[in-house]
């Protein structure tokens, strides 16, 4: 009953935000039956048996993932991509066809793999938080209709162009400056195009409601299978779940976080949280995520046992994490690394198994950042520290403002935010147990426990180390995170007697647990209301002050609590003190709930402007329209190239114009050039912002422009039959974003479509 409840919520929500009833049993239809199935049968026949069901629905979630965007690509490639759906009709007729396949439909019928109601109502309810985080957070904020949808997100409108670009083209190049080739993580976009062409839905739909959906609540059941696979714990996989998506950074602060983080949800300071607008604005980083967690659950059998089939999982994961994001090829290649260094030093050996991983991870990191990214850096720089000038407490308070922030400085805000992480993975601490003094009682495998310690560890040191433009290197904390959480559960349950949590353990379990938040709560209130830069403190020493006594209040009443667990009789008092930190951390968790439940009472709880309008009223009707009227290969122009956020710099000129190569589906001669390769690098040449550095070829520039500015014959032939442009797409409107367009434009160009303040010509 839980699933259902949470899939009867959710529909239902959905509905409330624009997605009808019908497209939606559309979209899990074909989830469940043309990836789920298909991909499930596969990992039961690969693996030898039936498993867990919960274990190989999520996994077979994972499998057909990378089977559908193998096979798309080739499909469309060949210009067929509704060939794609060979693949799952193929699968499912051999696994009915032949008599020896056909025991993978079954189940398992060990009493061990059969799932709990509490279990199931433990993983339920954090996909219904994870669901209603993704109302407040994004569906709110994110409309499917104008005036809703001309104020998203930057990253959406980015993310809708290449998603149309897949479903025209292959290889991709970037819709709004075709010279550029996509040197970037698209193997999403290719998985949600499949989707729109098998199943009919809109591409913004799948973008906005619909594509995350399965693959945020896939990456939550395989946290949870992988910490009772590790450990043999029930309790241990419901704690991963909590610990990955709910344990955040305490937040004893009452003032409010710079725009940009509090609209995003990220916390005051860094600790790799997928509990953020991100999960939805980087549908790359959700979709390599459920890759790689299938990926780790694999390895943790193939580290263990000794059966050749599996490889074909590692091979087949390992390739599509390649174009899914390979941000955790590097990671994975830290954690295998990390398991030979370990095996040599205990037993003066290493198993073959493990350098086969890190042989295959190393050629696969090469195939990723040499073929699919050309070798492009997309602006990552050796910068240590930099998360530290871009933390949310900090840079609210203008404590440590990028570019100018002195060592001392970054250093301070890199030691509360260890500090912030002491009290999310406390269980870590267990792990020395796991080292000096086995459990009998635990059969927990070794080699595993040190991948995943490795894969978080690595996490953090490139935090540390690198520095992005954008923030980028907060990513590598990010995919690191479930990792670091798992390792925590495992050192949890070494330092849990008899490894399962009795009811009178439970009951100072719980106990504690309200301490640690009433902890944090009380220090929360007594809190000033004002930001505490430096102006408004008297000087920096004293904004320094204010960003650290509410953690040294915190921390000093949780030393008076856990001196009294020390002192009490209790044989648990390893498991409690972990309980009293997870609680400051716990309570983070409704308090960002309540906090933007409270903003969506206020201002409403659908079609929110959350930011200014900057997409023009009518492209996306204009968009759609050009997308019916014209073929996939036809080259566009447009006289909008930039635009202005409020509190931007009016004469600069933001580069990231994608809205109109995202909704009519088409590539534009140049309607932006922000998020490519060639715009990093002449930033660094220059020494500016990726997103307000000047267009590199100013010929191309002048010739499509003049078109608009001085329409004649001439002008309008030379896009035609120099560049190749058929159509005309116009802002009309006198408007910063782009050049003036001349009342004659008409008498060059056909007029065919007018919405909003768009106009489409078409060029004879």
């Amino acid at each position: 009953m839980p699933p259902v409840t949470l899939g009867v919520l959710i529909i239902i929500g959905l509905r409330f935000y624009g997605v009808p009833v019908w497209t939606t049993a559309i979209f899990a239809g074909y989830v469940a039956l043309g990836i789920a199935l298909p991909g499930m049968l596969l990992w039961r026949a690969v693996r030898g048996r039936s498993g867990w069901l919960v274990e190989d629905v999520a996994a077979g979630l994972a499998v057909g993932y990378s089977c559908e965007v193998m096979t798309y690509i080739a499909a469309r490639w060949i210009g067929v991509p509704l060939l794609t759906a060979a693949w799952p009709v193929a699968t499912i007729a051999v696994f009915l066809l032949v008599p020896k396949l056909r025991r993978y439909w079954r189940g398992t019928d060990r009493a061990d793999e059969k799932t709990p109601f509490w279990f199931s109502a433990i993983l339920s309810g954090g996909g219904l938080v994870l669901f209603y985080w993704s109302i407040i957070r994004f569906f709110r904020t994110h409309g499917l209709v104008e005036p809703g949808s001309l104020s998203p997100d930057i990253d959406s409108p980015f993310h809708l162009a290449l998603l149309g670009d897949a479903k025209h083209h292959m290889p991709l190049a970037s819709p709004w400056l075709p010279e550029q080739p996509v040197l970037y993580h698209w193997f999403v976009y290719a998985e949600m195009a499949s989707t729109s062409w098998i199943t009919g839905i809109e591409p913004e739909v799948l973008l906005l409601r619909l594509s995350p959906l399965p693959m945020i609540l896939g990456l939550l059941v395989l946290m949870a299978v992988l910490g009772k696979r590790l450990t043999g714990q029930w309790w241990c996989g419901a704690a991963a779940v909590v610990i990955t998506f709910f344990v955040l950074t305490p937040t004893p602060y009452q003032w409010p976080l710079n725009t940009w983080f509090s609209a995003y949800g990220t916390n005051v300071y860094e600790d790799g949280s997928s509990l953020r607008a991100q999960l939805w604005t980087s549908p790359t980083q959700t979709f390599g995520a459920i890759l790689f967690a299938a990926l780790v659950l694999v390895l943790v059998d193939v580290l263990t046992e000794s059966n050749r089939k599996r490889w074909l999982l590692v091979a087949l994961l390992m390739a599509a994490i390649t174009g899914g994001k390979a941000t955790f090829l590097p990671m994975l290649l830290a954690g295998v690394l990390l398991v030979i260094a370990v095996r040599l030093l205990v037993r003066r050996q290493v198993r073959p198994p493990a350098l086969i991983v890190a042989g295959v991870a190393f050629l696969a990191l090469l195939f990723a950042q040499f073929v699919l990214f050309g070798g492009a850096a997309q602006g990552l720089a050796i910068d240590p520290l930099h998360f530290a000038q871009i933390s949310g407490a900090p840079f609210t308070a203008k404590f440590a403002v990028p570019g100018q922030a002195g060592l001392l400085r970054l250093l301070l805000v890199a030691a509360i935010t260890v500090a912030c992480w002491a009290c999310i993975w406390p269980g870590l601490v267990g792990l020395t147990r796991f080292v000096w003094r086995r459990r009998p009682d635990l059969q927990i495998p070794a080699e595993p426990v040190v991948l995943v310690l490795g894969i978080g560890l690595s996490g953090i040191g490139a935090l540390f180390v690198f520095g992005h433009e954008g923030g980028a290197e907060g990513w590598f904390m990010v995919s690191g995170r479930p990792y670091l959480s798992l390792a925590a559960v495992v050192g949890l349950a070494m330092i849990t007697p008899s490894g399962v949590p009795t009811r009178r353990m439970l009951t100072w379990v719980y106990g504690a647990i309200a301490v640690g938040a009433a902890s944090l709560i009380v220090i929360h209130q007594l809190g000033q209301t004002w930001v505490p830069t430096a102006a408004r403190a008297g000087s920096s020493a004293k904004s320094a002050f204010y960003l650290v006594w509410p953690y040294a209040a915190v921390f000093g009443l949780l030393g008076i609590a856990v001196l009294l667990v020390i002192r009490s009789s209790f044989p648990a008092k390893g498991t409690v003190v972990v309980s009293l930190l997870a609680g400051v951390c716990l309570v983070t968790t409704p308090l960002h709930l309540h906090e933007t439940t409270r903003q969506a009472e206020d201002t409403g709880w659908r079609d929110i402007n959350q930011y200014q309008q900057f997409i023009p009223a009518g492209t996306m009707q204009a968009g759609r329209w050009l997308r019916d009227h014209s073929g996939p290969d036809d080259l566009v122009a447009t006289n909008a190239h930039c635009f202005v956020l409020a509190g931007e710099n009016p004469t600069q000129c933001d580069n990231r114009h994608f809205a109109f190569a995202a909704y009519s589906e088409r590539r534009f001669l140049i309607e932006g050039w922000g998020f490519t390769s060639r715009a990093h690098e002449v930033a660094a040449e220059i020494g500016v912002n990726d997103v307000v550095v000047p267009y590199w070829n100013q010929q191309l520039l002048s010739d499509n422009d003049a078109a608009f500015i001085s329409p004649s014959a001439a002008t309008i032939d030379k896009l035609r039959d120099q560049y190749g442009v058929r159509w005309l797409f116009v802002l009309e409107a006198s408007d910063p974003s782009a050049v003036s367009a001349s009342p004659s434009l008409g008498e060059f160009a056909q007029l065919r479509h007018r919405a909003g303040k768009i106009a489409v010509y078409e060029i004879r």
